[in-house]
């Protein structure tokens, strides 16, 4: 380069846009400003290699760098990519802060503790909630704002958000809604007439969609039982916009403030809903059982039934202890006294056959009108609620039976026997209980329940259940009959519930080819098991999806709830432990936080995960699984669901000496006190010099030293 050149050079900016736009003689990236008035002389720049940045830059990939000058030429150090459309970006959610002029997100993820500087945009402002895209990797991330949901209201958003997250379908297309135009009708004709059968549908208070009814009958060996399903298979055909609809969302979301359901409401809550009184179309399950409870023999009919009430499960679990509303009086002799005594053979029968006996906890949140949290309770396991349960577990057994013999492809309900590495884990408590489980090929549910058994009369079983339950593998869909561990049976599918769930609906398919029943809606022939697989793959992932979306959505309305009440004291159940700290749990409302590692007093503590504990070295300070403690809520965050609790110690409650180093309360202040009244430290005497010792006195001093030493050794040896 001349000196004439170099007059008229002038330096490109220190950080630049640039793009890969070839490879040099020594197999380095060269690039190229993307604005040319950057770089009119079109110095060469060539690219320094950041291994930080994954995948590695290719040709014509566009990126930020630092630009430092050479003799020659420019070096660019990358900084982020920009703008790959092979690289997708990373979406999260959050709330947009300003600070110095400057635009921030504070992500709504409990375990994204970062701030992401927002790119400048007039179309969101401090305090929306935002969807971000992140661009870039590690630390250099580049946050754009691609959509903002406005000013943040736990009512409002927060389901949306939800929904956008998991990208769960919330909204019908045209098509599906034209489907619901032309729907087939019923021909009674072609039915089996139960409208003269007492059926009645027993669910929860504010259940909107009554897609069971149940009825018994006493039969000189036992009961003839009839479960009667909505015929959904009758009105949503495969191939239609409805079954690809129905099929893309797998089953209902059922989240706290509203369901968000598999099939238009014209069906889940009309068509399809067992209304009192009035007609329905019905695919109906006849059962014989002895009085044992065991099977003898099962029919499945198309049938038009007409449910003769509609309950609820508090109102027949009164009418059971003796208060009878007027409702149930007249339903109450003909099919509830006999529902409830082929329940008690039912119930025989899973005890014989040693179906694990694990009850989870659920909780329900009670709004006002304007929409906000008043109240969270824990729902109630009634009597009415088993007997219900179980005679929907002898149709779903049913089913899978009936479509095991007409070898048609067939959509189970599996639960497999937990993996042997999971089993190590509760190796320490069965230790403690001087029990000992049957190798993974013998092991059957019973075992465990013995475990409950032992630990129930212990009165130290508080998590057992939890513990156990998280041993378990996932139930999950799948063409293979597999069995079902957990309830102890060799058959089991999903048949009760067309309405809420897809595969449901393709048992139904099935069993309406299988019995050759009329006014089709039968499986396709085209149906293969490789088809089913794929489809039980993508059912379970829906079915993970919409659990995921619920416990979301559960953390944030009971953290708004729990917002009015920091400060306040608990007691709470540890229900985790891990490096992070101690997780804890208000168990009336299910409400589960965290007490930081850092916030415990301070020791050094070891996590052992084989019988889940956290233990401090020094001061022997102990926190295990189902423990019962004291805690303090000091957070509680509706954006991110999280809650944040202190530890309160029974003797020193919160005022020790955290392992962050940090004070709280009295001890505080104690200190401070004893620090003032600290009187001045004399001064410090001269120290008197040590008279130095001859040579040979300071070889027999060091002689007797190494005397002893060795005297020592050889008595530690001993």
């Amino acid at each position: 380069m001349n000196r004439k050149i170099k007059n008229q050079q002038k330096d490109l900016p220190e950080s630049c846009v640039l793009e890969i736009s070839g490879v040099s003689d020594f197999g380095d990236y060269m690039a190229v400003t993307s604005e040319p008035s950057d770089n009119p002389l079109n110095i060469p720049i060539y690219v320094v290699e950041n291994k930080r940045l994954k995948p590695a830059l290719g040709m014509g990939d566009k990126f930020l760098a630092n630009l430092s000058k050479r003799k020659d030429c420019y070096m660019a150090k990358p900084i982020m990519r920009l703008g790959n459309p092979n690289i997708p970006d990373e979406i999260i959610y959050g709330i947009v802060e300003k600070k110095e002029g400057k635009f921030y997100l504070k992500p709504s993820e409990k375990k994204d503790y970062m701030s992401y500087l927002l790119e400048n945009d007039s179309s969101f402002k401090e305090g929306d909630f935002v969807k971000v895209a992140l661009g870039g990797s590690r630390r250099f991330k580049q946050a754009r704002v691609i959509k903002s949901y406005g000013p943040f209201a736990l009512q409002k958003a927060a389901s949306l958000l939800v929904l956008d997250k998991y990208d769960i379908p919330h909204e019908f297309p045209k098509e599906v809604i034209k489907d619901t135009n032309i729907l087939p009708v019923l021909d009674r004709k072609a039915r089996e007439d139960l409208t003269n059968i007492p059926l009645v549908t027993i669910d929860g208070d504010d259940a909107k969609d009554f897609d069971d009814a149940v009825y018994a009958m006493p039969t000189p060996d036992g009961f003839l039982l009839i479960v009667a399903i909505a015929d959904v298979s009758f009105y949503v055909r495969p191939f239609t916009a409805l079954d690809k609809e129905a099929y893309k969302r797998g089953n209902s979301v059922y989240l706290p403030d509203r369901v968000v359901p598999m099939l238009p409401e014209i069906l889940c809550n009309d068509l399809c809903s067992l209304r009192p009184k009035e007609e329905r179309a019905a695919i109906a399950c006849f059962i014989d059982i002895d009085k044992q409870g065991n099977i003898i023999q099962y029919d499945f009919k198309r049938a038009v039934i007409k449910s003769a009430a509609r309950l609820t499960y508090k109102e027949v679990q009164n009418a059971l202890e003796g208060k009878k509303s007027a409702n149930i009086k007249e339903v109450y002799v003909k099919t509830i006294e006999p529902v409830y005594r082929a329940y008690l053979a039912l119930k025989m029968a899973r005890e014989k056959r040693g179906a694990l006996n694990l009850e989870t906890n659920e909780y329900k949140i009670r709004f006002n009108d304007k929409g906000e949290v008043v109240a969270i309770e824990k729902e109630e396991s009634l009597e009415s609620n088993k007997m219900i349960e179980e005679f929907m577990i002898a149709a779903n057994v049913c089913a899978a039976k009936a479509l095991g013999k007409s070898k048609l492809p067939t959509m189970y309900r599996v639960h497999e026997k937990p993996l042997e590495e999971k089993l190590k884990d509760i190796e320490p408590l069965l230790h403690n209980l001087h029990l000992k489980l049957p190798d993974i090929n013998a092991l059957k549910p019973e075992h465990f329940n013995k475990i409950l058994a032992m630990c129930s009369d212990g009165g130290y079983n508080a998590g057992v259940g939890e513990l156990i339950l998280r041993l378990q593998c996932q139930a999950k869909y799948s063409p293979h009959n597999l069995g079902h561990f957990g309830l102890g049976l060799t058959d089991y599918a999903h048949f009760t519930s067309p309405i809420r769930r897809y595969a449901d609906l393709l048992v139904h398919r099935a069993l309406v080819k299988a019995y050759k029943m009329p006014e089709g809606g039968d499986l396709e022939d085209s149906t293969s098991i490789k088809t089913f697989e794929e489809t039980g793959e993508h059912l379970c992932v829906t079915e993970r999806r919409a659990a995921n979306a619920e416990r979301e959505m559960m953390a944030r309305y009971v953290s708004d709830y729990l917002l009015p009440m920091i400060d306040s004291d608990f007691e709470v159940k540890v229900s985790g432990v891990s490096a992070a700290g101690v997780f804890a749990e208000i168990e009336s409302i299910g409400a589960e936080g965290l007490i930081p590692m850092s916030s415990l007093p301070t020791d050094m503590y070891v996590l052992n995960e084989s019988n889940m504990s956290l233990t401090g070295q020094r001061y022997g300070l102990s926190f295990h699984f189902g423990q019962k403690l004291q805690a303090r809520l000091l957070e509680a965050s509706p954006i991110t669901g999280g809650l944040i609790f202190k530890y309160i110690d029974p003797e020193e409650g919160v005022s020790y000496v955290e392992k962050g180093g940090r004070f709280f309360g009295g001890y505080k202040k104690v200190m401070a006190q004893k620090k003032a009244l600290k009187k001045e430290k004399p001064e410090k005497k001269a120290k008197k010099k040590k008279e130095k010792l001859p040579k040979k006195q300071r070889k027999q001093k060091i002689k007797d030293k190494n005397k002893l030493k060795q005297k020592r050794k050889k008595s530690n040896a001993k």
